[in-house]
């Protein structure tokens, strides 16, 4: 399979988790909803609300910034995407991790590129770190920001 029959498969797969997530979940995938996501999966990697906004809006009409806005707040409590606090940015999310993993972005800070881990071992570091401190982390999710050493 060639590296864009391939791409074309991952994207209809995504699309096809968060129409089955949002059944799974009676939640609403309305048509704004879904045009966001569709636009973040075939990006392949971070875009910012005001870009969403100039790709999605036509000549003859602009969509307002709080319409894709509330759109990504949708996307993200579904787990769907997640917001890169780093690049103030959002990307598809790529499922969830095991149970007692934690979900870690590395954002390339020269390329923008990103790569999804799940850690198990990071997970219990993190508790136990939160514990220690008094501490109880809420968000799964871990952004580390650095550079690209491979491709």
């Amino acid at each position: 399979m060639n590296a864009r029959a391939h791409r074309k498969e991952e994207e209809e797969m995504l699309l096809q988790r968060a129409d089955d997530l949002c059944r799974a979940n009676n939640l609403r995938l309305t048509p704004i909803r879904e045009r966001v996501y569709r636009e973040l999966v075939q990006s392949g990697g971070p875009v910012g609300a005001y870009d969403l906004v100039d790709r999605l809006s036509s000549d003859k009409k602009r969509l307002a910034p709080v319409t894709i806005y509330r759109a990504l707040d949708f996307l993200r409590d579904a787990g769907l995407v997640h917001r890169l606090a780093t690049q103030n940015s959002y990307i598809v999310s790529h499922g969830q991790p095991e149970v007692n993993a934690m979900k870690i972005m590395f954002v390339c800070t020269k390329t923008g590129q990103t790569v999804e881990v799940h850690s198990k071992e990071v997970a219990e570091a993190v508790k136990k770190a939160a514990e220690e401190a008094g501490f109880k982390s809420l968000s799964p999710f871990i952004e580390v920001e650095g550079e690209m050493v491979r491709s």
